[in-house]
């Protein structure tokens, strides 16, 4: 019985007057960050998949009255996002409901919504909390950050620190320049900037110093700080690792996916027998990611 909200279980809701105050749904909910990061795409079917595509390098010489080169571009990696369907269900009996004195059993349905939105965030965060974690791969059989991703030619590529750093100005100032290495399947170099720093909650101070400082932070020098405005901080409190930290591009340049297959609902009904009140709530989405490339990251040490 105790997944059933009854008055034995609830004594004071239903025994207690005057009590002063019922806390539940008092705290403000934190707004939500994983949407802001993920590219969001709506799904009709079981399942969606991604598939990257090489192109051509750079072009050689022809001599004259030499026949051209013929290129060939690769089919490169693919990566299934199958759906997966998250819920809850509340049981309320009739006398708990009734007997209740302080309405907290009518809110329960709103607290579906909650337990919704914090599952969601739990679940995108958790790309980058695992994002240094082997068992956790995508497309290319790597995790997301790696030193070793492999381009659809062949050849490798990091979104990483070839050495774990704290967040720091040098560290900080490296990944930058790092980041702007990526290139095609092909092997061209590609215009993808960084523009925003994502951190956990325990580098928010540090972070906005490095980014928002018009003198260098680490030093008494009073020189200018070469980072400053570069980028735009997102903490995210779902972060688990207190010293990992992320750069990422603008949405339009990675490919950090979540598909939303059915966007959150509830229902309810009255038990015939029992004439208890039952409340569920239901989402079904997928994500991860369909390329490596726009994202950079370090564990720290």
């Amino acid at each position: 019985m105790a997944s059933i909200h009854t008055t034995s279980t609830w004594p004071f809701h239903t025994v207690l007057r005057d009590i002063d105050m019922v806390i539940f749904h008092d705290f403000t909910e934190r707004e939500g960050v994983g949407r802001s990061v993920f590219n969001v795409r709506n799904s009709s079917q079981y399942q969606e998949d991604t598939l990257t595509a090489g192109g051509i390098g750079v072009m050689p010489t022809k001599t004259e009255g030499s026949p051209l080169d013929y290129a060939s571009g690769n089919e490169g990696f693919r990566q299934t996002f199958t759906h997966t369907d998250s819920g809850y269900g509340i049981r309320i009996t009739r006398e708990m409901l009734r007997d209740d004195l302080y309405a907290s059993m009518e809110k329960w349905g709103a607290e579906l919504g909650r337990s919704a939105r914090a599952t969601e965030e739990t679940t995108l965060a958790n790309h980058f909390n695992n994002g240094f974690d082997s068992s956790y791969t995508g497309p290319d059989g790597l995790e997301l950050f790696s030193t070793a991703h492999v381009r659809e030619d062949g050849s490798t590529y990091a979104n990483e620190l070839s050495s774990a750093a704290d967040l720091s100005q040098t560290s900080l100032e490296q990944a930058l320049i790092d980041f702007s290495d990526f290139r095609d399947g092909g092997g061209k170099r590609v215009v993808i900037e960084p523009k925003h720093l994502l951190v956990p909650k325990e580098l928010r101070f540090e972070a906005y110093r490095y980014t928002n400082s018009s003198q260098q932070p680490e030093d008494d020098s009073n020189a200018a700080n070469p980072l400053n405005g570069l980028l735009d901080v997102t903490v995210w409190n779902y972060l688990t690792d207190t010293d990992a930290w992320f750069l990422l591009a603008e949405k339009s340049d990675h490919y950090m996916l979540l598909y939303d297959r059915e966007n959150f609902w509830t229902d309810y009904e009255y038990d015939f027998d029992t004439k208890d009140y039952k409340i569920s709530g239901m989402y079904a989405q997928s994500s991860g990611w369909g390329d490596p490339r726009g994202v950079f990251g370090s564990p720290g040490v």
